[in-house]
């Protein structure tokens, strides 16, 4: 991050100054390299994207500084000139490099191309003919993973003008299921991790990334609605509740190529990483064996010594010696996700080229890597714990309003880890409603509660039933010490959905500025004179809060409700209700914000999103609440 800002400062300095010295130059073109690699964090977040230009312009007039550097400077050393000459080249073309994958990772450049290839693909690919469908094996799911730049070739034919039947069935590309199968027909010898089943799910996580990407252009989903795509989910991903943690996996990685495609790189480049070492090292053993980095070698006049030792050169030395480092790290400590998509890619292109009747034995020998990028936690924010709370907003005035200000009782609790249970909890929901969202009135129905609580569903707003549901949650853990895997599901969920309503409203259904003026106005009902959270939840028990018809009363008199009813079930009525609520929660169109929250540690709701979209539900039922929807 600080290379984006102190390389080109530093080669400022080196040209406003009144040296000439080709060991300045040669900093700053090393200064240059460092900054360009393409593979180091590029954009800080999605608008950044659409301003490839204006930081193409940036690097192209350092660029043009360095070579007034090197045209004006002084000096005789070959070795140093040569080298000085090829760094600069070279970071013309890792400069050309960074330009073509930032346009493909935007909404003006190759993000709308090579999505449009797929959404066209998808309006077909249920017609292709497949007779036998098998979400467990992908057997009949024609996903693309690799080869779509055949169908991005051809021009759309009449009369829908895209990509026809036709065009999809004699395009050469691979598909998922074939790519399955090729997998099942190999032997893997395995010296390390990965197994054939770690490649099945990274290759499938890579195809459903491909059709996420759709999502960020507004494409239509032509798979939405088949009970194809639906069983996608429930019977492949979902088909055994032993298996919710693996397929909650499979989104994961997904959304970890999403995060590289958008915010670092979207794919290994092993191949750049080990050629930008060999020129460096070539470089650098050159030059010593010539003498250019020894102590006897002459500088003009330009001398700076402590204690003996030559500083200039051995600032040299370091930034050279960080520079190799840099490319060595890049090409050898590389995600498996990556290095395992092009590994399957090559072997079957390998094969399709020279037919083997054999089973080819494939020896993996790649070190695994943490193989996600989000950090599995989720936010937490507890009403009547900090509905008190005033902040002071120093860091706002300071920055003169760069630092966002936090409003009246927005304060975060602790982020807590993403526990096994909560993401069965959650699943469980999805495969009992047999992938319909509800919006918790199924949940309360199976535990026959339909008739008694079904009021608390059906509130004006969606944000009205978060909090009231999270302000009778929060009562039940005060007055119930025992802890379960019900608690844990209800808690966690309960404090994370009120912490997307205080922190981040844009997940959530309706205007993000609506559920602002909602939870601030929740906020101003304070209880006054109760300082402790159990005071304030027996205050509300009693119905002492004086003041009828609010979201804090409403909370109270279902928290009393579930007491009297349910006593002792309490916790497994409040998880299977949270369970089923968030993933009602879950639908959106508002793309963009999961996009420049996976730049911020990712969120759980995120996941949620995308296992939707692949089960073909982008939106809620209106029909499930009289709320907004």
């Amino acid at each position: 991050m600080l290379s984006t800002v102190l390389a080109p400062y530093t080669i400022g300095l080196l040209q406003a100054g009144p040296f000439r010295d080709q060991t300045f130059i040669l900093w700053g073109t090393i200064l240059l390299l460092i900054q360009v690699n393409s593979d180091s964090l590029s954009v800080y977040s999605i608008q950044d994207i659409e301003q490839r230009k204006r930081m193409l312009v940036q690097q192209v007039l350092q660029i043009f500084l360095v070579l007034w550097l090197i045209l004006n400077g002084s000096g005789g050393n070959k070795s140093y000139n040569a080298t000085i000459w090829m760094f600069w080249t070279y970071s013309i073309i890792l400069t050309s490099r960074k330009f073509r994958i930032l346009s493909k990772a935007s909404k003006k450049g190759g993000l709308v191309e090579d999505s449009k290839v797929i959404a066209d693909y998808m309006m077909v690919e249920h017609q292709l003919g497949q007779d036998i469908v098998n979400p467990c094996t992908m057997e009949g799911y024609n996903y693309i993973f690799q080869g779509q730049e055949e169908l991005a070739s051809l021009l759309p034919t009449a009369p829908e003008y895209r990509i026809g039947l036709k065009e999809a069935t004699d395009a050469k590309f691979i598909t998922i299921d074939f790519v399955w199968r090729w997998i099942d027909s190999q032997g893997f010898k395995y010296i390390r991790p990965p197994t054939s089943e770690y490649y099945k799910q990274t290759t499938l996580s890579f195809t459903l990334f491909k059709l996420l990407k759709r999502r960020f252009c507004g494409y239509r989903l032509g798979e939405a609605g088949l009970d194809k795509t639906l069983h996608l989910v429930l019977h492949g991903l979902l088909s055994k509740k032993g298996r919710y943690v693996g397929a909650f996996r499979v989104i994961e990685v997904e959304l970890a190529f999403l995060y590289d495609f958008f915010y670092t790189r979207m794919e290994s480049n092993s191949i750049y990483c080990f050629f930008s070492t060999l020129v460096i090292v070539t470089a650098i053993v050159w030059n010593s064996i010539s003498g250019a980095f020894s102590r006897h070698y002459h500088r003009s006049n330009l001398e700076q010594r402590v204690n003996g030792t030559d500083v200039i050169r051995w600032i040299t030395i370091v930034l050279l010696a960080i520079l190799v480092f840099k490319y060595i790290a890049l090409a050898y400590i590389v995600p498996i996700r990556f290095t395992s998509v092009d590994s399957i890619s090559r072997w079957i292109e390998e094969e399709r080229e020279k037919p083997r009747t054999k089973a080819v034995t494939k020896t993996v020998t790649r070190v695994v890597f943490k193989e996600t990028t989000w950090e599995r936690k989720l936010g937490q924010y507890s009403l009547l714990r900090n509905f008190h709370y005033r902040p002071r907003n120093v860091l706002y005035f300071a920055s003169l309003g760069l630092i966002e200000a936090k409003r009246k009782g927005q304060k975060a609790g602790k982020k807590i880890k993403l526990a096994e249970e909560v993401i069965i909890g959650v699943l469980s929901q999805l495969k009992e409603n047999n992938g319909k969202l509800e919006n918790g009135q199924s949940a309360l129905a199976r535990n026959q509660l339909g008739s008694q609580l079904s009021w608390a569903c059906t509130l004006p707003t969606h944000i009205h039933t978060i909090l009231v549901w999270h302000i009778a949650t929060t009562i039940s853990g005060n007055e119930v010490v025992t802890l379960n895997a019900d608690r844990l599901v209800a808690q966690s969920l309960s404090d994370y959905c009120a912490y997307l309503v205080a922190f981040i409203p844009d997940m959530l259904p309706g205007h993000g500025y609506d559920t602002q003026r909602i939870f601030d106005a929740v906020v101003m009902e304070a209880l006054v004179g109760c300082e402790t959270v159990s005071s304030r939840c027996e205050k509300l028990m009693m119905g002492l809060h004086g003041v009828d018809g609010t979201i804090l009363d409403m909370g109270a008199k279902l928290g009393r409700e579930l007491r009297d009813i349910v006593p002792e079930r309490r916790w497994k009525v409040l998880a299977d209700f949270w369970g089923e609520f968030i993933l009602f929660l879950a639908p959106s169109d508002n793309a963009d914000i999961h996009a420049e929250m996976l730049a911020a540690g990712g969120e759980f709701m995120t996941h949620l999103w995308a296992l939707l979209t692949h089960a073909g539900i982008l939106e809620r039922p209106s029909s499930s609440s009289s709320g907004m929807v």
